[in-house]
């Protein structure tokens, strides 16, 4: 039996955190258009326990409506630099620099497994090196298997393209994320992740 789309309770948190420290103008805009049952689900949710993406969503919307695809990025982007450091996820991210160094391909190759830690039936990342070398690199991300739920609007694939950002940010690399547009019947999200 398969279980409905979810997300971590501290993940769901954390968004709404900085959902909150936003400038006053843009907060003002944002939280009213999430439902009051929302953010109480949110706010009551432990920190390991599961938020239905469905009511997730309801607050990334949100913030992707008001904030605009550029300013969602970064704004996903900085919160996942917050997430990466949460006890359950900074054992992974401590373990893939030991083993491969502060690289963005290290960093890429551990969110598969950060990912199995923070989702629920949200689909599978892939990881695919298409060129290495120590002036930079090229990788292929695919978030495969997507539900329809995750395909609505651009925001959860959006979302994880800020992710990857911060990724590059955190090893100091100039690089980009591009995400290839899905067709109307896509069931995956692929990211081309460049770095200098």
């Amino acid at each position: 039996m398969s279980l409905q789309p979810a997300i971590r309770g501290f993940v769901c948190r954390m968004i709404l955190e900085g959902a909150r420290a936003l400038p006053a103008d843009k907060q003002r805009r944002v939280l009213p258009r999430v439902p009051e049952q929302t953010l109480a689900l949110i706010e009551s949710t432990p920190r390991m326990g599961w938020v239905p993406m469905e009511e997730s969503m309801k607050l990334t919307e949100a913030l992707h409506a008001v904030l605009g695809t550029p300013g969602f990025r970064q704004f996903l982007s900085e919160q996942s630099e917050r997430m990466a450091a949460y006890p359950l996820l900074q054992t992974f991210f401590d373990g893939a620099v030991r083993l491969f160094g502060l690289t963005p391909q290290a960093l890429l190759k551990w969110s598969t497994y950060a990912w199995e830690q923070a989702f629920r039936d949200s689909g599978r990342l892939v990881y695919q090196p298409l060129r290495e070398s120590t002036e930079g690199g090229r990788v292929e991300m695919r978030l495969e298997d997507v539900p329809p739920l995750l395909l609505l609007e651009g925001t959860f694939a959006q979302a994880l393209a800020g992710a990857f950002e911060m990724f590059l940010r955190r090893c100091n690399r100039k690089g980009r994320v591009e995400l290839h547009e899905p067709g109307p019947r896509a069931t995956r999200f692929v990211y081309d992740v460049s770095w200098e």
